[in-house]
């Protein structure tokens, strides 16, 4: 028995794909640009696996866990790198992809879970927005600028992607009037 198609948590498994595909990459880009933050950086890909999970749930039609463990995942993996990487490396950005997906990710019937996942990660932004510390390890001044351009670029690459997705997703699921 095989469960309906849901354009929403395909979506959100191609989201989970990318992010899980680029997890082994960030090290590599940041041992090049930003050479004193690459040891950190390589607990960054911890979470790989979580998002493969995302991925495989939406692939075998678990919808709901898809949808919400999309937004689950990548609001964690945002603060646990954020506290990782230090609070000038531009990382809590990435909250901003996680609210856009708990805006657009679930259905009209769920517009409760919806906007209180919206409200609940508002809050973290605010509560760790300019209170989370220096990295684990010391960064340079001059990598540390770098990663904050990197992080803000990527998280506005991943918002691109995520609007660009959804509203493939969205089209697929409303009918034009006649």
């Amino acid at each position: 028995m095989s469960k309906a198609r849901d354009p929403l948590a395909e979506a959100c498994g191609s989201v989970a794909l990318v992010l899980a595909l680029n997890k082994p990459v960030y090290p590599l880009y940041i041992w090049f640009l930003t050479e004193s933050a690459f040891q950190i950086s390589l607990l960054t890909a911890l979470s790989m696996p979580f998002y493969i999970a995302v991925w495989w749930l939406a692939r075998r039609g678990k919808s709901f866990p898809a949808r919400l463990g999309m937004v689950a995942v990548g609001t964690v993996d945002t603060i646990f790198i954020a506290f990782v990487l230090g609070g000038e490396s531009g990382t809590l950005i990435f909250l901003f992809a996680c609210i856009m997906l708990a805006g657009i990710a679930f259905h009209a019937r769920e517009v409760w879970l919806s906007r209180g996942l919206i409200g609940l990660i508002f809050i973290l932004f605010v509560a760790l927005y300019g209170r989370i510390g220096a990295p684990i390890r010391p960064v340079s001044p001059e990598d540390m600028q770098t990663l904050d351009y990197l992080n803000t670029t990527g998280a506005a690459a991943l918002a691109a992607f995520i609007a660009l997705r959804f509203f493939r997703s969205r089209a697929a699921t409303v009918t034009p009037p006649a």
